[in-house]
């Protein structure tokens, strides 16, 4: 990236979009222009973001522009997509509209060499915080002793609903605290206080869309189609940060000090000493995963329980992203 790049965001005032510009910078990332896009109805040309005035989205334009991040809206990203490849632009979808098959979905932890895929077409997925925390832990685990099964109890907050779920959860907080009623909008039931396990809609054989989608990307960014995975995604009364309980069985026998060298030794993991944990709050700002409360697992042969958390705006979003934008462009020359 010698030279400086041309850099846009659009939706850059999204939760993640305004992390972008940040983790450019604390990468060391050398941008010749950032033009950084507001697509959101209170649009306001005064309004900065890392010292730059954040355009209207009328303003959109990606000519000679050379990464392209993609962070809303999703209804209209495909035809954001469209126009900044034909003007030469390396997309990166941020918006999970994008996560077909035939579009590389990139952790650069685990499938780096996927990058080569989608030079001709110009467009890469970033995946889901949970698909990107699951696939950081689950590789190294799949390269030591073959995953059996894995099920995930998900801790979902509600910054993955946007600016709106994290201003719900503040405003019924402060409702309830001065004995209002709780006003609900965004989530199906009161989420201040509260733990709803359901976050997106019903599918086919109870599980949710989330569920759903969480499994569909875990399986494909380790290449495993047929990896026995179950996923129940809760919404939590946090505002940022995912958190993970997993269960893993393995087909070989992987006891806990060779699991501990294993996830030490892989890359973009944190493990934790055995009396320590990584909570939330921890884990603001770090582009790490982190693994904490390792243990047998003793209700079957080869099993092994943990604790993941990671900053789903940083390792989760906006740091994925620029990894990706760094091998893509790398990779185009």
């Amino acid at each position: 990236m010698s030279g400086g790049v041309v850099v846009a965001v659009v939706g850059a005032a999204s939760e993640v979009g305004r992390e972008i510009p940040t983790v450019l910078e604390a990468r060391g990332i050398e941008v010749a222009d950032l033009r950084l896009y507001d697509t959101t109805d209170e649009a306001d040309a005064d309004t900065e973001a890392a010292g730059e005035p954040l355009l209207p989205a009328e303003a959109i334009d990606f000519e000679g522009v050379d990464v392209a991040f993609l962070c809303g809206p999703a209804a209209q990203t495909r035809e954001l997509a469209e126009r900044a490849i034909e003007s030469g632009a390396l997309v990166i979808d941020l918006t999970e509209t994008l996560t077909a098959a035939d579009v590389p979905l990139i952790v650069p932890e685990v499938n780096a060499d996927a990058v080569e895929e989608g030079i001709g077409r110009g467009v890469y997925a970033c995946p889901t915080p949970g698909a990107t925390a699951l696939a950081v832990v689950l590789k190294p685990l799949e390269d030591a002793a073959e995953l059996r099964r894995v099920a995930v109890t998900a801790f979902e907050p509600t910054s993955t609903a946007g600016t709106p779920g994290v201003d719900e959860l503040a405003q019924q907080s402060r409702q309830l605290l001065t004995g209002e009623s709780a006003e609900v909008k965004v989530f199906p039931q009161r989420i201040a206080f509260n733990l709803i396990p359901k976050v997106g809609d019903f599918a086919v054989g109870g599980r949710t869309r989330a569920e759903w989608e969480l499994e569909r990307q875990t399986r494909q960014i380790l290449s495993l189609a047929d990896l026995p995975l179950i996923v129940t995604c809760v919404q939590t009364p946090t505002f940022y940060g995912q958190a993970y309980s997993i269960l893993v069985e393995t087909e070989r026998p992987l006891d806990l000090d060779a699991a501990r060298a294993v996830l030490r030794a892989a890359p973009g993991v944190l493990l934790a000493d055995d009396d320590e944990y990584p909570t939330l709050a921890d884990v603001v700002g770090s582009d790490a995963t982190h693994i904490g409360r390792l243990r047998d697992d003793p209700t079957v042969p080869h099993g092994l329980a943990m604790w993941v958390v990671i900053d789903g705006l940083r390792k989760g979003g906006a740091t994925n992203a620029v990894q990706i934008a760094e091998l893509a462009l790398r990779a185009r020359g």
